[in-house]
């Protein structure tokens, strides 16, 4: 059983590296740090994934998994061009790792609000005050719609468009944050809605 399920990982990390030749199996090994984890799903697994990917080489995920994504939507904009900038110059950060609280505080927001069609961080102090004794200093969230695939989700908060201050992707490239937790979950009006929260 333990084979299999090695085996299995493998399978999927060869398949994900086939796509990227560039990236090293090391790499691609130490983004996945969700890899063992039963409570997340698969594309929730993938969307820590891509994150620490972005996170340990910005400039290599701009020169394949943004190019090759803008290249397939033919997405060309100053949102795009702004980030593809910010990859080329920002350092390689640390991996963020899964915690259960935070995927539970993300996973709470996104079930609540897809059933209520809303979207949105409504009473953001007010929920992470419960939780904030866990962790120390400063605390982010990030809410998508619209997306149901890791990537897709991914890509959306990175290029951020129609947020001038670019927050999203300042808080999945913030060097600060070391935890990640995240859900996907059904929306009313959006369909799907995936919420991640940070922690340091």
């Amino acid at each position: 059983m333990r084979l299999s399920f090695l085996l299995l990982i493998f399978f999927s990390l060869s398949t994900f590296a086939q796509k990227n030749l560039r990236w090293k199996d090391e790499v691609t090994r130490k983004a996945n740090t969700a890899a063992d984890l039963k409570y997340l799903t698969k594309e929730e697994k993938a969307v820590i994934l891509y994150i620490n990917l972005v996170r340990l080489d910005p400039k290599l995920f701009g020169e394949t998994y943004l190019r090759q994504y803008l290249d397939s939507t033919k997405q060309k904009d100053t949102y795009t061009r702004s980030l593809i900038k910010t990859l080329e110059t920002t350092k390689p950060l640390n991996v963020l790792m899964p915690d259960q609280k935070l995927y539970e505080f993300a996973k709470a927001h996104a079930t609540k609000f897809g059933k209520e069609g809303k979207i949105g961080h409504e009473n953001y102090t007010e929920r992470i005050s419960k939780i904030r004794k866990n962790f120390g200093g400063t605390m982010a969230e990030n809410c998508d719609y619209g997306n149901k695939k890791a990537l897709d989700v991914v890509m959306s908060l990175l290029i951020d468009e129609g947020i001038k201050s670019l927050g999203h992707r300042e808080n999945i490239l913030d060097p600060e944050f070391k935890f990640i937790g995240t859900s996907i979950q059904p929306h009313k009006k959006h369909e799907w809605n995936c919420v991640m929260d940070f922690a340091n």
